[in-house]
Order: structure tokens, then sequence, then C-alpha cells
């Protein structure tokens, strides 16, 4: 098989595999319709953006960042963290496997509550994304953050994922891997861009290929 048909196939099993994951893609200032002032001091928790979702596959499914409509930077770098394993410095993307912060496995565990284990385990500033286990509500969520570092941040909630839920909701943070979480998708020019290129260099080929 040459380059050209290995190529062809490659890109046809990635289409293939992205038309059964679900992207879900966050372009919108995460603040948007709220009075959050990160400037303030005092902790705002938005979720007047957040989506329902019936479920993530984690084998397949992403969630997918326009870095440009956040500020966290120009990569993602993932971190699934418990208070005995904190994230390494620099980690922007973190999966807390943690669910209580007061010693009280009674007491409501909420995003604010997430934050807070999560500053105090992060050691450098910096805008960034968590997952967390809501107690109350038995879900899981996503939650962007302007400071990991600091326990007074602006938090707006991004997802909610509905299944799994309740006592099972928790374990599921395990499954979640870098590959969940994506900081960009090629624009459709750049499809267009990478088609053309195949077929030049298609082209290319048939004209050298021997005649027989």
């Amino acid at each position: 098989m040459n380059l050209i048909a290995r190529t062809l196939l490659t890109l046809a099993v990635a289409a293939a595999a992205q038309a059964h994951a679900a992207d879900s893609l966050f372009n919108t200032a995460p603040f948007t319709g709220s009075a959050a002032n990160p400037a303030d001091g005092v902790r705002t928790v938005f979720a007047g953006q957040q989506r329902s979702l019936a479920g993530f596959d984690t084998a397949n499914d992403h969630f997918v960042f326009d870095l440009s409509k956040f500020n966290a930077g120009s990569s993602l770098s993932f971190a699934s963290a418990t208070l005995a394993a904190p994230p390494a410095a620099g980690s922007n993307v973190i999966v807390l496997r943690e669910f209580d912060d007061d010693g009280n496995p009674a007491t409501a565990f909420g995003a604010g509550n997430a934050a807070n284990l999560i500053a105090g385990m992060v050691t450098t500033d910096g805008a960034g994304f968590f997952m967390y286990s809501n107690s109350a509500l038995g879900v899981n969520r996503l939650v962007y953050s302007t400071n990991l570092n600091l326990a007074t941040a602006d938090l707006s909630v991004l997802a909610r994922i509905e299944s799994p839920s309740g006592a099972a909701a928790p374990g599921a943070l395990a499954n979640f891997g870098a590959g969940n979480f994506v900081a960009a998708v090629p624009e459709p020019g750049s499809y267009a861009l990478m088609l053309a290129g195949l077929a030049a260099v298609g082209g290319l080929a048939r004209r050298r290929a021997p005649k027989n």
C-alpha cells in the first residue's frame, strides 16, 4: 500500500471514529450574561451557560475548547488529581477525585467546595477547567475557573453530565483522560487545504507513475 493509500485510509478511519463520537464545543466567553468581576475578590458561581449532557462516553467523546474565549493559555495540560496525588505545576485541566473539603461527608459538595480543594493543591496561578462530582445534584460537572490557584476565583459551570448519576457519578471521574479535553478544532478551511494538498500529491504521484 503506497503512502497516498495509507493516508486516505487513515483519514477514513478517523472520519468513521469521529462519526461515532460526540464533541461538545465551548466557544463562548464563559461569563457572557453574568455580572462576574474577577477583580473584586468575591467569588461568583455562574451557571447561565451550563449544558446538560445525557452522558459522556470517555472512550470516544470530547470536550472541545476554543481557547481564544478563555484566558487559559494556548494548550491544555491534564491531571487527574487527589489530595495524595495533586496536579503537577502548570496543569489547567483537572479532574478532581476528592469529594469532601470539610471532613463531613454529609455536607453538600458543590463547585465552590471543589474549587477550594483545587486551590489548595495547585501551586501556580492561571485560569483553567476542572471536573468534580456534585453531591447535591448527583452529577459530574465541568467548570471554568478564572484562577485555579485562588479560592475566590469566579467560576462558570459549563456542563453537567446526566449519566451516570447518583452514587455512580463520582466513580466515573476516574475514566476521564487527557484525550477527552481538546484544545482546538480545525477550521473548515483547514480541512479544505488538507484535501487540496492530498489531491495535489495524488496528481503528482500519477504523473510520476511508470507507464506500462
